[in-house]
């Protein structure tokens, strides 16, 4: 086995700018993602503490199905990436198509499961005056997961080409028609019936559907190649779904944590619910950065083993992890010092307002861990390895963060800082364990042979 060089901070250097180059328009579109649950949330904050827990309580069940459906279709990252690194535009085509049928064969038993919950919101246990407002927002949000996952599909194929900026430009935008939804349809301006936090609801679905399709259009106009042909192919589908399954259930697993700590919360209470929502925005909405960070680095590390470069795609993987903690660290420091301005941009009522600034203090100790963790899988998803990202997740996650919790909150009675400080260290655990992977990979099967 040939030894790979040390890393040197010279060498790094040289790949932080291409990564940031791809980055930033990734980064802008996942925030511009989570912008919209931030201004629902707010918005909502208007209505009292029993709509912002309520609100939480069905955002985290839609979160789960949302985010299996996003890994999933994390396949297409590879893929894409690497025929596009290689120069074979005929399958980049063909992967931009059957994406946009494994989103579609996705997204229809999801919605189902989702309207089908809503009606039994009172078997997870929730304080009784969430339950009857959690059932009709998620009601009628489920609506907007299929329009959801074929635009996270399109935007996925995009990105693995360097195409970041159309995606970005419609997330940003789709922000301004959610937050003109919301000030009509919530207490009914404009001339719009006041639907309360349904109206919320019915603002996401609009917004979702002019997302997809904006970029729908503009990538049939500017790509008309992908679109000779539409028909499913059987070998394309099974090859998505064999690198997507695993990060599907590693998100699943993961967002299902924090649903459950979602859940627990509103087993507290009105007040734990609705701090629990805030900072789990908050926390959500940095989590955006090295998320994106990450899929750069998925996309840098797959075109170079595609170029046949181990070494570069070495130095790509460890740039983005450094890049991504990098930004969590200032994350970090923001929650910490800034809470009272976050908390500021909420209607909360001084009891809210006191635990959420407890719970945004764990928040902001858990930033590199969450940053690690994820730029991490990122980079491995890179190499076409997405099965380690699932193991730490659950080793970490469910042996470790969510027994810690529960005892923590339940067991002690720290009640809601007791569940954030479980996450803390599920966090934690599953960076250590893709730290460790990583450098193995990075050390033996890239120096070894020129692909994951």
């Amino acid at each position: 086995m040939t030894s790979l060089a040390p890393l040197r901070i010279r060498d790094l250097r040289a790949h932080w700018r291409p990564t940031f180059r791809l980055a930033w328009p990734v980064v802008l579109g996942q925030l511009g993602v989570m912008l919209m649950s931030l201004v629902d949330t707010a918005m909502v904050g208007a209505l009292g503490r029993n709509a912002v827990g309520a609100v939480g309580l069905a955002s985290s069940l839609f979160g789960v199905a949302f985010l299996f459906g996003i890994g999933l279709l994390m396949g297409l990252d590879h893929e894409v990436s690497v025929a596009f690194g290689a120069r074979r535009e005929e399958d980049v085509a063909r992967y931009a198509v059957q994406g946009l049928w494994l989103a579609l064969a996705i997204s229809l038993p999801l919605t189902a499961a989702l309207l089908v919950a809503s009606g039994h919101m009172h078997r997870l246990g929730a304080a009784p005056e969430l339950v009857p407002l959690a059932g009709r927002y998620l009601k009628t949000v489920a609506w907007s997961l299929t329009p959801a996952l074929l635009f996270i599909a399109l935007r996925q194929t995009l990105q693995a080409v360097g195409a970041t900026g159309p995606g970005t430009v419609v997330l940003l935008v789709a922000n301004g028609v959610n937050w003109l939804g919301c000030y009509a349809l919530i207490q009914g301006r404009l001339g719009a019936p006041a639907l309360g936090i349904v109206g919320s609801a019915w603002a996401t679905n609009l917004s979702r559907l002019f997302m997809l399709a904006s970029l729908l259009t503009w990538t049939a106009v500017t790509h008309p190649r992908w679109w000779r042909s539409f028909a499913p192919r059987a070998e394309s589908l099974r090859a998505l779904v064999r690198l997507g399954l695993p990060a599907g259930l590693h998100l699943l697993f993961e967002g299902g944590v924090f649903s459950l700590a979602t859940v627990l919360a509103a087993q507290l209470g009105a007040v734990p619910a609705a701090a629990h929502q805030v900072v789990l925005q908050v926390a959500s909405f940095a989590f955006m950065v090295p998320m994106g960070i990450s899929a750069a680095g998925t996309v840098r590390v797959g075109q170079a083993i595609g170029r046949g470069d181990p070494e570069g795609a070495r130095l790509a993987g460890w740039s983005a992890v450094g890049l991504g903690v990098g930004c969590m660290a200032v994350s970090a420091v923001g929650m910490v010092l800034g809470w009272r301005l976050i908390l500021g941009a909420f209607s909360l009522d001084p009891e809210v307002t006191a635990l959420a600034r407890q719970l945004l203090l764990v928040a902001g100790f858990f930033q590199l861990f969450d940053g690690a963790q994820v730029t991490l899988a990122g980079v491995l998803r890179g190499l076409g390895e997405t099965v380690s990202s699932l193991v730490a997740n659950l080793a970490g996650h469910w042996a470790v963060g969510l027994p810690v919790g529960v005892a923590l909150a339940f067991g002690l009675g720290w009640g809601a800082v007791g569940l954030w400080i479980g996450l803390a260290a599920g966090l934690a655990a599953t960076a250590a364990g893709l730290l460790w992977r990583w450098g193995v990979r990075s050390r033996q099967v890239l120096s070894t042979r020129g692909h994951g």
